[in-house]
């Protein structure tokens, strides 16, 4: 991440403000690391905040890294914390005081419930999945957690392939995840019922965003050769009904998805090369939907064409190990929830929701410039600025497509 500014404050009190480049902090969020620092026991605080450029990472908030600093004790408190743009309410393809309440929901009551699912079972603390510490004073305009980049993670480039180590990785970890839904439907039916069964994607898919879709894949058509260009161009309506119909999908096996599972949104430690942790961060989607959504955007979103070649097979085989063995410490049959039939069936079926996503995600993911201001550009009319990078990935996809018969 590139810091943009830093703004320090000393001998910060509580109730106090803290200046803010001439200015004042916001008010909701000062407050907020009021009582967090009040709670810690830290009286009297140094307080420094860092604006995080979102360099790709994050379309709908303001990110920031705050350090309060207790001047007795010189104890550090790291935060980081995402607030919500301004003019939120004026978006049109997507409700963001939506997904801040999604998210709001997510980390301070469902992981709870997720965290206590897995001690009960007595699942080896190795093998949980785990979500980054949020603090209960958080609201729907400012989320703040435990800073793990002070702990040593990172995001993965996003101008690179992730590794195999990477991909194996994240794929048992959403399986888990995946998992985890289906333990609530048969553990806790009445919560599941009530929390997660109504959770849709958040996305308005509407006409801005097949303009949105259309305006994309027309960035990239003049430089396919010409029959691929022929191919894509006539299969965008079929492709854009497809998203959503499996965006939508209320009829096949369903669970609780991510709905944004990408690197730009997975927390990394390393060791030598070698990863020795990871933690999915960036609830804001979470929905109740197909599980395939999550991992055809992870997989096409992240990988090149000849890694898919070598381990898009081995991928798909793991993730369905990876869940057969989790639900396994809850006595569950995978066979119940998500037969292997359907699952190959439908891997097979809505591969292409992979291409959906490739032609607009990619230009976005892998443009040279930071992420459109949100707050004061409609999504629909967002240019990306098509980056040699991603057209060569998104052609590698177009004809994977074709190879594969599905244009």
């Amino acid at each position: 991440m590139q810091v943009k500014e830093k703004c320090e404050c000393r001998s910060v009190k509580p109730n106090d403000h803290c200046k803010e480049n001439g200015g004042k902090m916001d008010p909701e969020l000062k407050s907020i690391i009021d009582r967090i620092a009040k709670k810690e026991g830290f009286n009297t605080y140094n307080l420094s905040v860092k604006n995080i450029s979102p360099d790709g990472n994050n379309y709908l908030g303001l990110l920031s890294e705050v350090t309060v600093q207790n001047t007795l004790t010189n104890k550090e408190l790291d935060l980081f914390v995402k607030s919500i743009i301004a003019n939120a309410d004026q978006l049109k393809v997507i409700s963001v005081s939506e997904v801040y309440g999604i998210e709001i929901f997510f980390y301070l009551e469902l992981s709870k419930i997720l965290e206590e699912l897995q001690a009960d079972a007595q699942i080896p603390i190795e093998e949980r999945y785990t979500i980054v510490k949020c603090y209960k004073e958080s609201t729907t305009e400012h989320i703040v957690m435990e800073n793990m980049i002070k702990k040593g993670f990172y995001t993965w480039n996003r101008f690179d392939v992730i590794s195999l180590d990477f991909a194996e990785t994240a794929i048992k970890l959403l399986a888990k995840f995946h998992a985890l839904g289906y333990v609530l439907q048969e553990k806790r039916p009445k919560y599941f019922e009530d929390k997660i069964r109504p959770l849709r994607m958040p996305f308005k898919i509407d006409e801005d965003f097949r303009k949105f879709f259309v305006n994309s894949a027309n960035n990239v058509l003049d430089y396919l050769e010409a029959g691929a260009k022929s191919k894509l161009k006539n299969s965008l309506t079929a492709l854009f009904d497809k998203f959503q119909k499996y965006t939508y999908d209320r009829e096949s096996t369903l669970t609780m998805c991510h709905g944004d599972y990408r690197p730009n949104n997975i927390l990394i430690k390393t060791l030598e090369g070698k990863i020795t942790d990871m933690f999915p961060v960036d609830y804001q989607l979470l929905c109740h939907g197909s599980p395939l959504n999550d991992i055809l955007y992870f997989i096409f979103g992240a990988t090149d064409r000849e890694f898919r070649r070598k381990h898009l097979d081995y991928l798909k085989n793991l993730y369905y190990d990876t869940m057969k063995l989790f639900l396994k410490y809850f006595d569950m049959d995978v066979q119940k929830f998500y037969p292997n039939e359907e699952y190959e069936r439908l891997f097979k079926e809505r591969l292409d929701y992979g291409l959906f996503h490739s032609i607009w995600y990619l230009q976005a993911n892998l443009a040279q410039k930071e992420v459109a201001d949100l707050s004061n550009t409609q999504l629909t009319d967002v240019t990306f600025g098509i980056s040699e990078l991603a057209l060569g990935r998104i052609k590698e996809v177009v004809d994977e497509f074709i190879e594969w018969g599905y244009l």
